[in-house]
């Protein structure tokens, strides 16, 4: 009988585990953010990220990397990142995530494009890239010698 009801409660308990991780999955999912340098011209980004709670450190992306993380927004949707970059001719400072602006556009994959006229937050919802923050990133021509 013993043996009977500890298997009872060890079946119990590992569904009520289960139904936590489902509902917090569908409810309060983990957020991923990944922001990518898309310029061009061999540009490098120095991008440092961070929050009141975390140093994400500094990143050196070249074209097409990106740095990223994973979190969970705190209980007030409160969260908020932001990021320092220096790219060639551009030195901001600017908001990277933050869960009042973004929550309505992004569920569980935020992703950040930068570009050479600014950053753009795709919008999972509207399936579409929105311009966020601008800027004129471009590397001069190289001149031709003689």
């Amino acid at each position: 009988m013993l043996k009977e009801l500890v298997t009872v409660v060890l079946i119990v308990m590992v569904k009520m585990v289960q139904s936590e991780e489902e509902i917090d999955g569908v409810l309060d999912g983990k957020k991923h953010v990944r922001v990518t340098n898309d310029l061009n011209d061999g540009i490098l980004v120095h991008l440092h990220c961070r929050s009141k709670d975390d140093d994400l450190g500094e990143h050196v992306l070249g074209n097409g990397e990106f740095q990223e993380w994973t979190f969970k927004d705190n209980i007030g949707d409160t969260t908020l990142f932001w990021c320092s970059m220096d790219a060639y001719n551009v030195q901001m400072s600017f908001e990277i995530y933050s869960a009042v602006a973004d929550n309505p556009k992004c569920d569980k994959q935020c992703f950040r494009s930068l570009r050479t006229d600014g950053a753009y937050f795709y919008n999972e919802f509207g399936d579409r890239w929105e311009k966020r923050q601008s800027w004129n990133i471009h590397k001069p021509p190289t001149s031709a010698k003689p």
